[in-house]
This record gives C-alpha cells, structure tokens and sequence, in this order.
C-alpha cells in the first residue's frame, strides 16, 4: 500500500500546457500557473476516484514537472502506471493534433466557431469502473475547467441516477474517451467530422489506458453516438456482427491479448435535449427508452463486469420497455433540459 505516489512529468512546458489546456486566460482566472492548473487537475481525479481527503501537488525545478499524489487513508499505487499510460496516449494526441494544425485551421477559420484542443483531463483514473466513449468534448470542458461540467455528463449522470446508481458513485462509471479531442460548442458536429478518423492512433491507446482489467475482461465501454459506432465498425470490423447501432453490443479485444471488453452502442447522451420543448411522441418515448436501458446496462455492468452483457442488456430491456415510471421520468427530463425561455 502507498500513500504517496511520487512522479516525473516527462514532457515540456509547451506540452504539459496543451495536454492539460493551461492558456493565460485561465491564470488570469485564478488558476495562476501551469503547475497549480495541472494539480487542479489531479486533485479532481483524486475526488472522482473516491479518494476524499487526498491531494495533489505539483512543481517545478530546473524545466522538470513533478506530480506528488497523497493520502493519508487511500492506497494510490495504481497511478504509478495511469498517470503514465495518459501522459503518453495524451502525447500521441498532441503530435497528431500538432501535425494537422494547419487543417484545424482551415475548419475554424471557415466556420467561423471555437475549437479547442482538449483532453479529458480530471476525470477517474484509479477506480473506474466504466469508460465512456464520445464523438467530441463540449466546449464547456474548457470554459469550467471541468471534464464532466456539460448537459451532456449532467443528463446522463440523472439517468444513471434511475438506474440505482447514487450521486458520490457517478464519477468512477464518467472516465471520458473522445473519437475527436477538439472541444467545440455543443451540435457542431459539422466541424468536428473532418477530423473523425484522424485521432485514431492516439484514441486506442488512450482506450487501453482507461479500460481497468479483471482477469480477461475489463470494465464495460459505452460507444455514444453514430460517428463513434462508425468509428468502432472501420477499427474492429472483424470483432463485431453485422450492424452496429443503438443496444447493439459486441465483445471487442482493444489489448493484444484474449482480454475483451463488453461494449455497448447508445445514443448521444444530448440527443434528447432536441426533444425536451416538443410534445410527447412515439419516437421520444423511444429516445428515453433506450437511453434508460443503455444507462442500466452501464451501471449493472460497472457492478459486475464478468457477467454476460447480453443477458443483463434484455434483463434492462425487459424492465424499462412500457415503465409506468416514463411518464414521470420525460416530464422531470423536459422539465430540466428545455432551454427555451
């Protein structure tokens, strides 16, 4: 058991800076230097992986960045190869990201809207228990600088929440892998598209370094949305059956080993809110519906990654199709996600 975990940030200044999205207008925010930034960043990880109590500090001497991670009540030992295996799946991104910049360019100068390089930095590490899987990272990652402050992490934390699971436990089902790690505002997927096969040398390391293992599995993956079904369909056509789309599952290998991990399609947690201001209908019904049991399957799932995914998918299925609990649950989602005034 350790309770503190002492490591090298081996990268640059200049990396360090991007990998976290430390920009002058956050030190002017309050946050007043890189290695108080980087430690804001761990010390949510620390939070969200349950290891209240804990801290973070960072610092510099002679151009180096140091990490020190302690509690005096948690055993911190895992982040001696996590922090690791996310600083060099985050370096992967960022030469990618560094080699196509003049394309990123190109895509913000001709849709005259934000993007920004953002990687999902202070969300769960050591104690995850369930990996998400989304197109892009709102812009309201940056903004908060907070990983899981957006719409998106909220509506699908509530409906986790429907689920049985409680509020101090949503954070270890929330470790964020994005197809695309250039936040933009919410609905711009028409900016982000160009780029969805860019990134995927750096998206399956960073899979590999977010995906927990136990024995032969690891913990459950939940693929949001059409460009990151697409996206597993062109990387792992040979490990998945036909069509893959909504409540459709597949056993895939991301290791280069016999481990596989139970993966799951659902909708985009946001697609909901386009119906939130509009009457009820058969099809948003359905919206709810599936997201509900995709929710399910994520949590029972995350409890008991060794048990057969398809048997708890129709055991979740079964028990949400026609809920008299529906009614009540679109009408608190309407009521917390129509935007209009």
């Amino acid at each position: 058991m350790k309770n503190s975990v002492d490591l090298t940030l081996s990268c640059t200044e200049d990396d360090l800076a991007e990998i976290f999205s430390f920009t002058a207008e956050k030190s002017i925010a309050g946050l007043t230097n890189l290695e108080t930034f980087i430690g804001h960043a761990f010390n949510l990880t620390l939070q969200r992986d349950g290891f209240f109590g804990a801290w973070a500090k960072v610092w510099q001497k002679d151009g180096t960045y140091n990490l020190k991670l302690s509690s005096p009540h948690h055993d911190l030992s895992a982040y001696e190869t996590k922090v690791p295996d996310f600083i060099s799946a985050a370096q992967k991104a960022l030469e990618i990201k560094r080699d196509k910049q003049s394309m990123i360019d190109s895509v913000i100068n001709s849709t005259g809207k934000e993007m920004r390089f953002i990687l999902p930095f202070g969300t769960a590490m050591a104690s995850t228990r369930s990996v998400q899987f989304l197109h892009f990272p709102p812009i309201e990652t940056y903004d908060y600088t907070d990983y899981l402050f957006s719409p998106t992490n909220r509506r699908w934390e509530n409906l986790l929440g429907y689920n049985g699971v409680h509020d101090t436990n949503f954070s270890v089902l929330e470790s964020v892998v994005d197809c695309v790690p250039l936040g933009a505002p919410g609905g711009d997927a028409d900016g982000i598209n160009p780029f969805n096969d860019t990134f995927t040398d750096y998206v399956k390391v960073m899979l590999q370094a977010r995906l927990r293992t136990y024995k032969k599995t690891t913990v459950p993956l939940v693929a949001h949305g059409s460009p990151v079904h697409d996206w597993l369909k062109k990387n792992y056509s040979n490990q998945i059956d036909g069509y893959f789309d909504t409540l459709k599952i597949a056993e895939i290998h991301f290791f280069d080993d016999d481990t596989k991990t139970p993966v799951l399609a659902a909708n985009h947690p946001s697609e909901y809110l386009y119906y939130a201001d509009k009457p009820y209908s058969e099809a948003k019904e359905k919206l709810l519906t599936q997201d509900l049991i995709s929710a399910g399957w994520q949590a029972r799932m995350s409890k008991h990654p060794q048990d057969c995914p398809f048997k708890v998918l129709d055991s979740l299925t079964a028990y949400w199709t026609a809920n008299p609990r529906l009614t009540e649950i679109m009408n608190q989602e309407d009521q917390a996600y129509n935007f209009n005034p």
